[in-house]
C-alpha cells in the first residue's frame, strides 16, 4: 500500500467528514478530514506539503482519529502534496519528464510534480524569500505567480472558506517552531503567546524572527487572515530521508495538540 492509499485508508477510520479540497497536478486527491463542530472556533492542521516530509501525514491522522468536540472543529489536511510524496516514496513519475530526469534525486525532493515548492507559492511577499529559485527542481522554485499550483490553490481556497482561528503546519526536521511574519502590536503579542504555548507542549524550540521567510502557508495565514499560524519542524536531529517509523514519538507527542490549541485560543481571547 503506497502512502496515498495508506492516508486515505486511515482517514476513513478517523470518523468525521472526508472530502477532497482539490486535486494535485497528476489528478490525485488532496483530502481533508473534518472533525468536531462546524460552528465555533476552528483550526486547520496540515502536513506533507513537502514531498520528502510526507510521513508527517501520520502525525495529523493520529490527531484526526483522537479529536472529539461538540463546540470546536478541525480541518485536517494530512497530505498536501500527494504527487511529490508518491515520487519520494516509490519513484512514481506519472509520465512527467521533470520527475523522470530527476529519478536519482527523489529522496531529496520537496516540490510537486511540476517542480514547484508549494510552501514558497502562497501570496505572502511571494518571490522575496532568501532561498527562492526561478527554475523548477527539487526545492525552492516559486512558480510563475502565487497559487498557480493546484495543491497550493486548494489549500488557499480552503483557508478562505473556513477563515480559521489558527493554523498548524507540520514539516521536518529540526525540532523548531516558526511563527513570525511581520506582525506587530497586540497581534504579535498574541501570536507569540500562542507559539510559545504550542512549543512547550510538544517539546520544540520557538524560533523568533522573520528569517527572510516569504510565500509559505504560515506566512499567508498571518498576512491574509491576521491569525496565529505556526510551522512545526518535527524530529530534532538526523538527516533526510526519514522513514515512517521515525515519527512514532512525534505522533504520540502531538496527538492531543488540536484540543490543547483550542484551550490556548480561549485563554488568549480572555486576556487580550
Amino acid at each position: 500500500m503506497d502512502i496515498l492509499e495508506s492516508v486515505i485508508s486511515e482517514a476513513k477510520d478517523c470518523g468525521g467528514d472526508i472530502f477532497a479540497i482539490g486535486e494535485s497536478v497528476c489528478g490525485n486527491p488532496v483530502i481533508c478530514i473534518h472533525k468536531g463542530s462546524y460552528v465555533g472556533r476552528r483550526i486547520i492542521v496540515t502536513a506533507a506539503i513537502h514531498a520528502r516530509e510526507c510521513y508527517t501525514a501520520f502525525v495529523v491522522l493520529r490527531q484526526a482519529r483522537d479529536f472529539d468536540s461538540d463546540t470546536c472543529g478541525v480541518y485536517f489536511v494530512p497530505l498536501v502534496n500527494p504527487d511529490g510524496a508518491l515520487f519520494f516514496e516509490n519513484g512514481c513519475t506519472f509520465g512527467k519528464p521533470l520527475l523522470e530526469c530527476n529519478a536519482l534525486r527523489r529522496r531529496e525532493w520537496k516540490a510537486n510534480a511540476d517542480g514547484v515548492d508549494l510552501n514558497t507559492h502562497f501570496d505572502a511577499l511571494w518571490g522575496r524569500g532568501e532561498c527562492n529559485k526561478r527554475v523548477p527542481g527539487p526545492s525552492d522554485y516559486i512558480g510563475d505567480s502565487p497559487h498557480l499550483a493546484p495543491e497550493t490553490r486548494a489549500l488557499a481556497e480552503l483557508t478562505k472558506s473556513v477563515v480559521p482561528d489558527a493554523t498548524v503546519s507540520y514539516h521536518c526536521m529540526g525540532g523548531e517552531l516558526y511563527w513570525e511574519f511581520f506582525q506587530d502590536g497586540r497581534r504579535r503579542a498574541r501570536d507569540e503567546m500562542f507559539a510559545a504555548a504550542i512549543a512547550r507542549r510538544i517539546g520544540v524550540k520557538k524560533v523568533d524572527g522573520h528569517l527572510n521567510s516569504a510565500g509559505g502557508y504560515k506566512d499567508y495565514c498571518v498576512d491574509a487572515f491576521g491569525i496565529p499560524a505556526v510551522t512545526v519542524e518535527l524530529i530534532k536531529r538526523g538527516t533526510h530521508p526519514f522513514a515512517r517509523a521515525d515519527f512514532e514519538e512525534e505522533i504520540t507527542a502531538n496527538a492531543d495538540l488540536p484540543t490543547f490549541a483550542f484551550g490556548i485560543l480561549e485563554k488568549l481571547s480572555e486576556s487580550l
